[in-house]
């Protein structure tokens, strides 16, 4: 009896030594569990980077109206040639023996020219044309047609040298200013008091101080003058209201002028 009895109390303790040894491993198990499962350490965030703003873009600064005109000078003197346009709102350019010039017209290079001039002589009306190569010229009679190499005293435009004129015009914009403010892609449009002393090659005979109003258009890309209207008294027989304009196209062109009669 007494052994079954130790027997009994034996097994129930076998049974809660087994109890308890499933629960230590029961719960080591579960801690195990747990941390195989937790959410894994977060990631450092990199820190942030810096932006680098763009720097602005400088604002062109405007030519001033001296340098659009040098500018403007060296134009001409690079191209060598242009097609030249003399015209006039009011009034004439007066030329030898009286001969009042309306309009004159032609290719000019640096070494000579050939134009087509509308004139008046008295009340007549005439058509002439002129070569000039060097220091001589061959001019169209008005009753012929015919050519004729005039001397040195018969020669009615001699004075004539268009590129040394547009060069005059812009080296006498000795007080300039814009008569616009130049913006982008607008061609340059330019005032100032002219002295008749810078249009010599133009006009020829001169009022030593006569003063006129020159209103220039300067290409805003290549600088190349393309007109000038001059207002004012510069010859004798020209009064305050005459109007010359002056129109210059075909820069560096390649003009081919040869004299018309061996």
């Amino acid at each position: 009896m007494v052994s079954q009895l130790t027997l009994g109390f034996q097994y129930m303790r076998d049974l809660r030594f087994a109890a308890f040894l499933s629960f230590i491993v029961f719960s080591l198990g579960a801690a195990m569990l747990v941390a195989c499962t937790s959410a894994p350490e977060p990631s450092p965030i990199p820190p942030p980077t810096a932006v680098v703003q763009p720097s602005p873009t400088p604002t062109p600064v405007p030519l001033l109206p001296d340098e659009v005109i040098d500018n403007a000078i060296n134009s001409l003197v690079e191209a060598g040639s242009i097609w030249f346009i003399l015209e006039h709102e009011n009034g004439f350019t007066e030329a030898l023996g009286g001969l009042e010039l309306a309009r004159v017209e032609g290719a000019i290079t640096e070494t000579g020219m050939s134009i087509a001039a509308e004139a008046n002589l008295g009340r007549i009306y005439i058509e002439v044309e002129a070569i000039l190569i060097g220091t001589d010229t061959w001019l169209t009679n008005p009753l012929t047609g015919e050519w004729e190499l005039l001397p040195d005293e018969q020669n009615p435009i001699g004075f004539l040298q268009p590129i040394a004129a547009v060069r005059g015009v812009l080296e006498g914009l000795t007080d300039a200013e814009y008569m616009t403010t130049p913006g982008s892609g607008v061609d340059y449009q330019i005032t100032s008091p002219l002295r008749a002393d810078a249009l010599k090659s133009l006009l020829g005979e001169i009022i030593p101080d006569g003063i006129g109003l020159a209103e220039v258009v300067i290409d805003h890309e290549t600088f190349e003058m393309k007109s000038a209207r001059i207002t004012g008294s510069l010859q004798v027989r020209d009064s305050d209201l005459t109007v010359r304009i002056l129109q210059m196209s075909r820069y560096g062109e390649d003009f081919v002028i040869e004299q018309p009669i061996p």
